[in-house]
């Protein structure tokens, strides 16, 4: 199944683009698709505790199941005042 990921703010830079597809088997997790981005970006991989995960419009656990054609987006902590 195809798994589209939307790299937000710096995410974008530590994946190299703002948009991404990953194949995964069926019956995957939205940890398959961390664990999948982390082994291609070390830049990803080193911040990747700190990320929130939302799939299409609902922030999830790295537990959710996804499914062919949904949107993962990939939220990185923000700060400001």
């Amino acid at each position: 199944m195809n798994l589209l990921i939307d790299c937000y703010g710096p995410a974008a830079r530590w994946c190299g683009a703002e948009r991404l597809t990953l194949e995964l088997p069926g019956g995957a997790c939205v940890a398959d698709a961390l664990d999948l981005l982390s082994l291609r970006y070390p830049e990803f991989a080193a911040r990747r505790a700190s990320i929130a995960v939302a799939l299409d419009d609902t922030v999830v656990s790295p537990q959710a199941l996804v499914a062919d054609g949904k949107r993962l987006a990939l939220i990185p902590p923000v700060s400001g005042g």
